[in-house]
């Protein structure tokens, strides 16, 4: 049950990656401290930063994936392609990257302590 568990996530590190990258590139350009790290054999990937002074730009850091996945679903369904074969496994992969994480909508919320603190 190990291997299969490290499988999936090695399989979904692609788009994890892409979502994690999209979060420090949008954080990057309110902080010269955002970071990002990348563990292959655990197929994970995290973004950080710190606390973002506009709130615009918070939100959009957190929900970036979200807005940009989101638009290209959209153009994806009003193109009319079918979802069969390859294009099947990329829709399940512009899934795994669109889909917000329970963090990212608390981040966007500012609702975690490290914000908190700094919002104080």
């Amino acid at each position: 049950m190990r291997r299969l568990t490290q499988l999936a996530g090695v399989c979904s590190l692609p788009p994890t990656l892409a979502h994690e990258a999209t979060h420090w590139a949008i954080a990057r350009c309110g902080t010269a401290e955002a970071e990002i790290a990348v563990e292959v054999t655990g197929g994970r990937a995290l973004a950080a930063w710190p606390p973002l002074e506009s709130k615009a730009l918070r939100v959009f850091a957190f929900l970036g994936p979200t807005v940009f996945g989101s638009v290209l679903a959209l153009v994806w369904l009003f193109s009319g392609v079918s979802l069969d074969g390859w294009r099947l496994i990329m829709a399940v992969g512009l899934a795994i990257y669109t889909v917000p994480s329970a963090q990212d909508v608390r981040g966007a919320l500012g609702r975690q302590a490290v914000q908190q603190e700094a919002d104080s």
